[in-house]
């Protein structure tokens, strides 16, 4: 007998494949391999992108039989699947039921989970419709100790005042499979929003304050400290000083503790060590990683039909901050569900190696590669270009997966020739 708990739906124990660029099938058992077939290449020198047209399932069966960026583990996913809100973008379907939604999901995270470095960590974008069962499909794919945090996201800035709530923000689950503890030492820290300062003259240079406090009880750590205004100063209930008697003594000593309110306050410890960094929080504001109209102008200013497609696009700051913080230049990013190429945008501007499918050949041929050939021409100047300096560069190849049920049109063959793609979009 267990205490787990599970979630379940019907056809919970069968396979969903694609049976075309907007349908899906359950079956039972296992589905049979698919291939994967060339229809180009853009760009000069080593690719390192690949963009499948065909569902994420089958693209990852048929790079990994081909060996196609295959040969490293992938270091980050992220993932920005339909989100289950029963409407219709552009030419987007976003109408699976329920069972088929956690179904999609479930089975596409389980086809990762073998091809995952032990360092890895998964980001899965939603909103509020399906993150609270998103959560238990994790759990069951990756163990509930794989869960990091939710990161709640800023996609606007505007008040929407057609609703009963204003809904200002998505949720982003992160889970790292080699569990959280792991994960928080290879993940990267990200550029501080907090200057260091030198309120008191030290000459040894700025410095930041943290609480001279800690969580729990410590019968070593419960202590009465005298501020400089004589009065006498326990931890808060439930909490207990930073560190024992003597340490305390040796930092008042060193000049190490800063006392607020002019001396009447509390102790808090100055941290010389100023890198510039900090631990990522879970609030992030559009201010800090744009919002979704910033990454509508972006998509405008490229292709005047994007902006009618694709309702919901990702700001290329948002997926910098999430490679920058899970990956590192060289290793393996996907994307499963690549719309307008956001996360291979950036991942190319920022030296990953990247992998992105995407269902819809229209998308493929229309937005998804004639964007990705702007960014190794050199011609896209928008986004982290220019806080990353990207000049251009590298190449990518394209390949078509055939869905291993039904049939689907046939992605053109697109030019060896960044430029001419570019100019062709």
């Amino acid at each position: 007998m267990t205490d787990a708990l599970t979630l379940t739906w019907p056809n919970h124990d069968r396979l969903l494949i694609a049976s075309n660029e907007t349908d899906y099938e359950w079956i039972a058992g296992d589905a049979e391999p698919v291939k994967a077939k060339d229809r180009g290449r853009i760009g000069e020198g080593e690719a390192t992108g690949v963009v499948a047209c065909g569902d994420g399932l089958d693209a990852l069966d048929a790079l990994a039989i081909d060996g196609k960026l295959m040969d490293q583990k992938i270091r980050l996913v992220y993932v920005d699947p339909p989100f289950g809100a029963q409407k219709r973008f552009g030419h987007y379907r976003d109408t699976l039921s329920t069972a088929a939604w956690l179904s999609m999901l479930r089975d596409r995270l389980a086809a990762l989970k073998p091809l995952l470095s032990p360092d890895a960590s998964v980001w899965l974008h939603l909103d509020e419709t399906m993150s609270h069962r998103a959560r238990l499909v994790l759990d069951e794919v990756f163990g509930e100790s794989a869960y990091v945090a939710t990161i709640v996201w800023q996609k606007r800035l505007t008040v929407e005042s057609r609703t009963a709530v204003s809904v200002s923000h998505d949720p982003i689950l992160v889970y790292a499979p080699a569990g959280r503890k792991h994960w928080k030492t290879v993940r990267n820290r990200i550029a501080s929003t907090v200057a260091g300062s030198n309120r008191d003259g030290d000459p040894r240079g700025p410095w930041r304050d943290a609480p001279f406090t800690a969580p729990g009880y410590r019968a070593g750590q419960q202590y009465t400290i005298i501020n400089p205004a004589g009065i006498e100063l326990t931890p808060p209930r439930g909490r207990s000083w930073f560190a024992t008697r003597p340490v305390f003594e040796r930092l008042v000593a060193e000049d190490r503790i800063w006392w607020t309110k002019r001396g009447a306050g509390q102790p808090r410890i100055k941290n010389f060590e100023i890198d510039g960094t900090q631990v990522p929080g879970t609030i992030w504001s559009g201010e800090e990683v744009g919002t979704n109209d910033d990454a509508k102008r972006h998509l405008a200013g490229l292709f005047a039909e994007a902006e009618s497609v694709f309702d919901t696009p990702k700001p290329e700051a948002l997926l910098e901050r999430i490679i920058h913080i899970g990956s590192n230049p060289g290793e393996l990013v996907v994307d499963l569900f690549g719309g307008s190429g956001t996360t291979a945008a950036v991942a190319h501007k920022m030296g990953r190696r990247w992998f992105t499918s995407e269902r819809l050949v229209d998308t493929v041929s229309n937005v998804l590669v004639p964007r990705l050939a702007t960014v190794v021409g050199g011609t896209d100047f928008g986004g982290v270009t220019t806080k990353h300096g990207w000049a251009g560069g590298g190449a990518f190849e394209v390949v078509q997966v055939r869905p291993r049920l039904g049939r689907v049109r046939e992605l053109p063959y697109v030019v060896d020739s960044a430029a001419s793609a570019s100019r062709n979009r």
